[in-house]
C-alpha cells in the first residue's frame, strides 16, 4: 500500500504484478522484512545522488496599516544530499545438484537455493534501514537509529526520541514512521529499479561455466547454474518530525513484569510527536518481545484493549494502535545500547 497521496511504489505494489516470479520474490522478501510493505521508493533525481530542498524557516508575517509599506520576506531552505548503498550476492548450483530428482526438478532446486539469498537480502535491507551507519562502514547509508540516536536537547532529532526508562546495554526500541514523499521515503539510483534485482545468468536453465577451487586449492571449473541478486537502498528523512523512536525499553523488565515500561503510554506520546499523521502513512515497528508484551499489557488497560485492535491492512489482519498498524520487525534488537543525553 502506497502512502496516502503518494505516487511512489512499494515492494507490496510490485508483488501485485502479473509476473509470477516477481510476486514470489517479493513475497519471500516481505516475509523476512515487513518494512518492505510500507517503504515508498523514489528514483534519485540526480543520478546516484538525491537532493532535497528542506524548508528551515517560514517567511515573516507583518500587520500593515493603510498607506504603509511592509518589508519583503521569504522562506529559508537548505539543500541536503542523500545517497544509496548497494549490496549483492551470487547464487551458484552445480548441475549435478540441480538435477537431483530428475531434469524436471532443476527449476525447483534452483529456486530453493535462491531463497536463502532472498532471505539474506531481506534481513540485510532491514538491518540497513534500522541500524545502518556510515561510521561503521562507509559503504552503508544512515538508518533510522543512526539519525535518531541522541536525547541531547541541542540535537534537533532528539525532540522525536522518547526515553523508555531503561538503562544498560540490553535494550530495545519501538519505531513509528509516517511514510510519504513529503516526509520519509526510500531512494534508488536513476536508471535502476526499486527493490531486489535478479539477474539470471542461466536463462532457460542453460548451463554456465563456474570457476572454483578443488580440494587441493587448484583452480578449475564445473558446469552449473548462476544468478545474481542486488539491492540499492537509501533512506531520505525529509522531515525528521515525521518519525519517532521510543528507545531504552528494557526487554528483561517486560518479561518479568516488574517496573516494566508502559508501552501504551509511550506509543500515545509517539503519536503526538509526529508533526502530521496526514502527511503520509503511519506504521509502528517493534520486535516480537515488545509486541507480545504490548498485547498482554493492553488486556489490563481500560477501554477496548487500551486502544489495541485488529484491523484489515493490505488484505491481512494485523494489530493496530489507534488505527495505526503495528508490524513485527525482529530486526529491532534486544541488545541496543542506552540512548543518552550527551550534554
Amino acid at each position: 500500500m502506497s502512502a496516502l497521496g503518494s505516487t511512489l511504489l512499494t515492494l507490496a505494489d510490485v508483488a501485485k504484478s502479473k509476473d509470477k516470479q516477481i510476486g514470489k520474490v517479493a513475497e519471500v522478501l516481505v516475509q523476512q522484512n515487513p518494512m518492505l510493505n510500507d517503504i515508498p521508493y523514489m528514483e534519485m533525481n540526480e543520478g546516484t545522488i538525491h537532493k532535497e530542498e528542506i524548508r528551515s524557516a517560514l517567511p515573516a508575517i507583518y500587520y500593515r496599516k493603510a498607506n504603509q509599506a511592509i518589508p519583503a520576506s521569504k522562506t529559508t531552505t537548505e539543500e541536503r544530499s542523500f545517497t544509496a548503498a548497494h549490496f549483492e550476492s551470487k547464487s551458484q548450483i552445480d548441475e549435478a545438484v540441480a538435477k537431483r530428482g530428475g531434469i524436471d526438478r532443476v527449476a525447483y532446486n534452483r529456486w530453493n537455493q535462491a531463497q536463502g539469498h532472498l532471505q539474506a537480502h531481506a534481513l540485510e535491507h532491514a538491518s540497513l534501514t534500522v541500524y545502518g551507519s556510515p561510521l561503521d562502514n562507509n559503504r552503508k547509508v544512515a538508518g533510522f537509529f543512526d539519525i535518531y540516536s541522541e536525547l541531547t536537547p541541542a540535537e534537533p532529532t532528539s525532540k522525536n526520541v522518547i526515553d523508555g526508562g531503561g538503562s544498560g546495554s540490553d535494550l530495545t526500541s519501538i519505531l513509528l514512521v509516517c511514510w510519504g514523499e513529503r516526509s520519509v521515503f526510500g531512494i534508488y539510483p536513476k536508471g535502476t529499479q526499486a527493490g531486489l534485482k535478479r539477474t539470471d545468468r542461466s536463462k532457460g536453465n542453460s548451463l554456465v561455466q563456474i570457476q572454483a577451487l578443488d580440494s587441493a586449492g587448484n583452480a578449475g571449473a564445473f558446469y552449473g547454474y548462476e544468478e545474481q541478486f542486488e539491492i540499492d537502498h537509501g533512506l531520505v528523512v525529509k522531515d525528521y518530525r515525521q518519525a519517532v523512536r521510543v528507545c531504552n525499553i528494557d526487554p528483561a523488565l517486560l518479561k518479568s513484569g516488574a517496573a516494566a515500561a508502559d508501552l501504551i503510554d509511550l506509543m500515545i506520546s509517539a503519536l503526538y510527536k509526529v508533526d502530521s499523521l496526514e502527511n503520509g502513512t503511519p506504521v509502528f515497528y517493534m520486535n516480537r518481545t515488545v509486541q507480545a508484551f504490548l498485547d498482554k499489557q493492553s488486556l489490563t488497560k481500560l477501554g477496548a484493549g487500551g486502544g489495541i485492535t485488529e484491523m484489515n491492512y493490505q488484505g491481512k489482519p494485523i494489530l493496530s494502535f489507534r488505527g495505526v498498524p503495528i508490524r513485527r520487525s525482529d530486526t529491532i534488537l534486544n541488545t541496543e545500547d542506552e540512548v543518552l543525553d550527551n550534554t
